[in-house]
């Protein structure tokens, strides 16, 4: 991993990803790149435009000059390769066109807590998990970064997910000598169909190289059924495949019958599927 981007917007949440992002940057030995975005101003009249982009011109300014504040402080914990952009335009836009740039390979963003999730910076990281190809790395807003000791993966064993959308997980966890449990929720029924089996078979495959566990948690409700296999063993991060976006509607809308611990408290590293 040589390059990860780290969306920033100076809230707390934000400042506590960055920490996040640095402390793996160091073990990579990868280079940062921050983003910054100042969304631009709704369509106006010419009389009250120019003083429009003179404020907007401000706020740059001055997002550059706390961008610049904040690199300097991180670099005093670990003097990792740094660089950062800061520009007019919609946030998941402006990530996007930076990710690209500098060949991402991981995005890195907070996460607020319970109560917070329709805030601005929420938002962003809704829309980048939903809209973005991009692996990401959601921070929440009190956890700390530690040895990836224990990992977590979420599967559904579907078949056409290829070797290649595990890179990211692959690389973390043979940094950190990790081990992997990978579990499947299900329903009542006892056995996998075929496809599933088909997907089970290459999912062991492809982690074949490290300790790995199989578990089966029985659960109607796939959220709920995370939350209680993950209550009872320990792990540094969850990691699940983005495929649909009515489940990440539910893991990160603002409106849920039940909190989930694990929102809360751990990060979660969402993968890109097929």
């Amino acid at each position: 991993m040589k390059n990860i981007l780290v969306p920033v917007d100076f809230s707390e949440a934000s400042h506590n990803a960055s920490l996040y992002a640095l402390s793996l940057a160091h073990h990579f030995d990868a280079k940062l790149h921050f983003v910054n975005a100042v969304t631009p101003p709704v369509t106006l009249e010419d009389s009250v435009l120019a003083s429009v982009m003179i404020t907007q011109g401000e706020i740059i300014r001055d997002n550059t000059n706390q961008m610049y504040q904040e690199i300097e402080a991180l670099s005093r914990i670990h003097p990792v390769k740094m660089d950062s952009f800061v520009d007019q335009g919609f946030p998941s836009d402006l990530i996007r066109k930076i990710a690209d740039e500098t060949d991402s390979e991981l995005i890195v963003m907070g996460m607020k807590g319970k109560g917070k999730s329709n805030s601005i910076f929420g938002s962003t990281t809704t829309a980048v998990v939903r809209r973005l190809d991009y692996p990401v790395f959601v921070i929440p807003e009190k956890a700390s970064f530690e040895p990836i000791s224990n990992i977590t993966l979420a599967s559904d064993y579907d078949s056409e997910t290829e070797s290649k959308s595990y890179s990211p997980l692959l690389e973390i966890a043979k940094k950190f000598n990790s081990k992997i449990k990978i579990i499947n929720v299900t329903g009542k029924r006892a056995e996998l169909k075929h496809d599933e089996v088909i997907g089970k078979m290459k999912t062991d495959h492809t982690f074949s190289g490290f300790p790995t566990e199989f578990h089966t948690v029985q659960s109607e409700n796939v959220e709920e059924g995370i939350d209680k296999f993950l209550q009872k063993y320990p792990h540094d991060i969850l990691v699940m495949m983005a495929r649909s976006h009515s489940f990440i509607e539910r893991l990160f809308g603002k409106i849920h019958t039940k909190e989930m611990s694990y929102r809360t408290k751990k990060p979660l590293l969402i993968l890109r599927g097929k």
